[in-house]
């Protein structure tokens, strides 16, 4: 299991600080650290990561989202949810792969996206021939 310490700075696009309060929507395309406060949405077509002491209040909306520290809020991963053994989640998770360590914890409901097959689809959706 990956952890959210693992990602150096080096590595990374944008990192907000253990001594930041940033208020509002945080919008990207790039790799995202959080290890200061974000009240607000998050929202990034990469991935983000909270480090131990980050918190998010609010939304975060992204590829993959790796959590060492707390999120207060609703998660949004079109891939997977990663939480370690410091990551804290008090809210529900909508993702395609949910990983979370035996000491992590996460207090809310849980809802597994899967792809629709083809076979799923009610026959008056598919194209005629």
């Amino acid at each position: 299991m990956a952890r959210s310490d693992d990602y150096k700075a080096g590595r990374l696009c944008s990192v907000i600080g253990k001594k930041t309060v940033v208020e509002g929507v945080v919008r990207g395309n790039e790799l995202l650290r959080i290890d200061g406060l974000v009240k607000g949405e998050v929202r990034s077509e990469g991935k983000v990561i909270i480090g131990n002491g980050g918190c998010v209040e609010g939304k975060i909306y992204a590829e993959e989202i790796f959590v060492g520290g707390t999120i207060r809020g609703e998660l949004f991963a079109s891939g997977k949810v990663e939480a370690n053994k410091t990551g804290e989640i008090l809210g529900d998770i909508h993702t395609k792969t949910l990983i979370v360590d035996e000491n992590a914890v996460f207090e809310g409901r849980c809802e597994m996206i899967r792809e629709k097959k083809e076979e799923e689809i009610p026959r008056e959706e598919l194209p005629s021939e």
